[in-house]
């Protein structure tokens, strides 16, 4: 085999690839190799390791040495004509361009359709975000001239409300701005595998084609679904009172806390977290 030179994991695209794989036709670091054979569609792929590999194999049936022509529905691999006789005998076939050309679709829509999900997430999350921040303008404005009625008898009330909503909605912001980063990090791997889909439409030999369309898939599937949180909420109810009651001018100031929901959560009650200020 000829030597070539280092490149990098075709997987986390970061540490060195001397791993490669002989069925998916790819260079993985140790990392990435490991992961690899812990999945149940890849367990049993071999490596060739080191400084001496030769990339430039084609992938053929080693025990007749023939080319694949059919893909086995029912095993879920290619095969080549004598394989079909003798090991796939009564087993459903497609040709292999047509098989190729199913899954390359397959692949495109899960990631067209993951691609969609996550952005219209960011959309929502935006949006609410914005919605939430400028009630809560609202609620400080509405609070601030409530407090110029009493002067300074309620100032350090007005600032006591001011501060605790303030924290709040730094709690709430900082919440939804961490799963916002969650989901635009999924779109990036989202988007890195529609790269790699893309980059891998120059291949002309369909088997080697076929098995870079297979490990996109599970790629896919392992981006994290993240769950959009409720939106927090907050409102603020005015009270007309005499000036000697100087304890309950403030109405009630409730704000919900956000909570970021679970990846297939366990069945609970639902539960509503409200904080009340009583003045």
């Amino acid at each position: 085999m000829a030597q070539v030179a280092s490149k990098t994991c075709e997987i986390c695209m970061s540490s060195p690839g001397h791993n490669y794989c002989e069925q998916c036709d790819q260079l993985f670091c140790d990392g990435c190799k490991i992961s690899h054979l812990r999945t149940k569609m890849s367990k049993n792929h071999t490596f060739l390791s080191g400084p001496n590999i030769n990339l430039e194999v084609k992938l053929y049936c080693k025990e007749h040495d023939e080319n694949f022509i059919y893909y086995c529905m029912e095993c879920n691999i290619p095969v080549c004509k004598i394989c079909a006789i003798k090991k796939h005998k009564s087993h459903d076939f497609a040709e292999i361009k047509e098989s190729t050309e199913g899954i390359k679709a397959e692949v495109k829509i899960v990631i067209d359709m993951k691609m969609r999900n996550l952005q219209s997430k960011i959309t929502d999350i935006n949006q609410g975000t914005h919605t939430y921040q400028a009630d809560v303008q609202k609620v400080i404005q509405a609070i601030k001239e409530e407090g110029r009625h009493v002067k300074e008898m309620i100032d350090k009330k007005v600032d006591g409300l001011i501060n605790m909503l303030k924290e709040k909605d730094t709690r709430n912001v900082k919440t939804l701005q961490s799963v916002s980063n969650e989901l635009k990090t999924a779109l990036d791997k989202a988007k890195e595998q529609q790269k790699f889909y893309q980059d891998i439409q120059g291949i002309k030999d369909t088997t080697k084609l076929l098995q870079k369309l297979k490990q996109i898939k599970p790629q896919i599937d392992q981006i994290e679904e993240i769950q959009i949180p409720s939106m927090p909420s907050v409102k603020y109810d005015k009270k007309t009172v005499a000036e000697s009651e100087i304890g309950k001018l403030f109405g009630e100031l409730t704000v919900g806390e956000t909570v970021k929901k679970e990846e297939n959560p366990k069945p609970k009650k639902n539960v509503r977290f409200v904080f009340i200020i009583d003045i």
